[in-house]
């Protein structure tokens, strides 16, 4: 149920889990929650319509990131309203730690995490037929590369309904149990002996209320989750659990994202049939490479994977094209039907093959002519000095102050993105695939060519998961340090960025803490 305000009775109401943020982990924990039969209430800050944050609300002073004002959205659905919905895993070495990557290791292991990935792939509609790499990509007639040089073939998962408003749009609006209150921030807490007895809200009007709840929920997005602990922090004093953590906003992290190489085919069947994206019974994976587990265990490289961009004089054309039947199906408002027509007839002699490898060889056609790069994804060190602050000097219309970020890169990116490079090339030409011309700039170990590489929007850090109050913001159990009811969801808790887009390993944990929540885990018939 949609709100827009909230009267005394309702927001009275104690017996129920109150989540802050209607975003991507926020929605899909609302919507376990209700599945599992708890009473639930979301404060979203923005409304229904796609909204950005006030530029001045946020500041970035470090290495150029544009994820913080392009890369969210203050909206219901949050960022899953700007996502493609690419789901990847993490690896076990992500959750192990490596010995020279300092504070690498988590409080969790890769098994525990592991157990949960079936659970959330059903959750979000992706059946057990398509978790499994090696099966589909047998039944796509994909042999293995065999690469070798610590380098293997896997394939990302693509929701069919990126955004999670659209997603439980009906739930939201018919559901008893959930109600959705937008257009109102939370500035405060109420704190009682180590417990959350309930959240200040603010609304679109200028009023405020308390909301009170049982179990509490951060769910707002990384820079907005760091914003409200280190507000509170500072204004609530001596009251706040948190007020002496020094962790919080700090060891903040992203994706380096860009291309590092031309690649000259030299056996086209063989390399598109290897890196094309395969479509079986409407479901979406996308092949690319990255370092095995046993090679990031025992050398000293970050963790990255490749993805091939196949370029094309109709590419924009094809990009627009598909924009437009996404924006028709998810029924946002669409505009430049004029411009429509003229996409249609620069691609109409590529429709009809678009059409049969969809559907007849469960391919997405590539034009032969397309030109390909090679485009890494990369891990960075968790550093402190890469942190998220506040400016409490300068407040908006909730009374919430400025967010500063400070990104930092490290020493490490430059060698592993041209060590995972070389790799990448020879294990092409060995196997007489292909071939690359890497960028100069990286082949000469330029430290400049850093610069060149953007930040992928996957922000991560600045309430990260600790072995205690010293290391970390929440512990294993995503529960805030120093209290018994405050949790936070989202890869804000993360320790390390990995290689994986960082969407579903968070929805993993929010599996696994709503099994806490209920005391309800779910079974899957054999």
């Amino acid at each position: 149920m949609i709100l827009k305000e909230i009267d005394q009775a309702e927001a009275a109401k104690s017996d129920r889990i109150v989540i802050i943020g209607g975003g991507t982990a926020g929605l899909y924990a609302a919507h376990e929650l209700v599945r599992k039969g708890k009473e639930v209430l979301v404060i979203e800050s923005g409304s229904e319509a796609l909204g950005n944050f006030a530029p001045e609300t946020y500041d970035s002073v470090g290495k150029t990131h544009e994820g913080i004002r392009i890369g969210r959205s203050q909206s219901l659905g949050g960022t899953s309203n700007l996502w493609g919905g690419q789901l990847v895993e993490f690896q076990p070495v992500d959750f192990l730690g490596r010995e020279w990557l300092l504070d690498s290791k988590w409080p969790v292991t890769y098994e525990e995490v592991a157990s949960y990935h079936r659970q959330t792939y059903e959750n979000l509609g992706i059946g057990r037929e398509f978790q499994d790499d090696a099966l589909v990509l047998k039944q796509a007639g994909v042999p293995d590369p065999e690469f070798g040089k610590g380098l293997e073939l896997f394939l990302t998962r693509w929701l069919k309904v990126p955004s999670m408003a659209v997603a439980y749009s009906e739930e939201i609006r018919l559901s008893d149990r959930l109600k959705v209150l937008l257009e109102h921030s939370v500035n405060g807490f109420e704190f009682s002996e180590g417990k959350i007895s309930g959240v200040l809200i603010v609304g679109a009007k200028g009023g405020r209320q308390l909301i009170s709840g049982s179990s509490f929920i951060l769910a707002c997005g990384t820079f907005e989750i760091s914003r409200l602990l280190l507000h509170v922090a500072s204004s609530d004093g001596g009251l706040c659990p948190w007020r002496n953590n020094r962790n919080i906003g700090r060891y903040f992290q992203d994706h380096l994202i860009g291309r590092v190489a031309s690649v000259e085919i030299r056996d086209r069947k063989r390399f598109f049939n290897t890196f094309s994206t395969i479509v079986r019974s409407g479901q979406k994976f996308q092949p690319k490479v990255r370092l095995s587990d046993a090679t990031l265990r025992s050398e000293r490289i970050l963790n990255l994977y490749g993805m091939m961009a196949f370029e094309s004089s109709v590419s924009e054309n094809l990009v627009y094209l598909k924009q437009f039947l996404k924006a028709a199906i998810f029924s946002r408002k669409i505009e430049g039907v004029g411009d429509l027509f003229r996409n249609l007839i620069a691609c109409w002699k590529h429709l009809l093959p678009l059409m049969w490898k969809y559907v007849v060889a469960n391919r997405v056609f590539v034009p032969s002519t397309s030109k390909v790069s090679l485009h890494i994804q990369s891990e960075q060190p968790a550093m402190p000095e890469s942190r998220i602050s506040i400016d409490p000097l300068v407040k908006d219309s909730t009374g919430m102050p400025k967010v500063i970020l400070d990104w930092r890169t490290g020493s490490e990116e430059l060698t592993s993105i041209r060590d995972f490079t070389r790799r990448v090339d020879s294990a092409f030409k060995e196997s007489g695939m292909a071939e690359l011309r890497v960028e100069s700039g990286l082949e000469n170990g330029d430290e400049g060519f850093l610069d060149s590489l953007r930040d992928n929007y996957h922000q991560v850090g600045g309430a990260r998961m600790g072995f205690s109050e010293e290391d970390g913001v929440v512990d294993r159990d995503l529960k805030l340090f120093g209290t018994e009811n405050l949790y936070v969801v989202g890869a804000s808790t993360f320790r390390t960025s990995g290689n994986a887009n960082t969407t579903f390993t968070a929805l993993t944990f929010v599996t696994r803490l709503v099994e806490q929540l209920t005391g309800k885990k779910q079974t899957h018939p054999l």
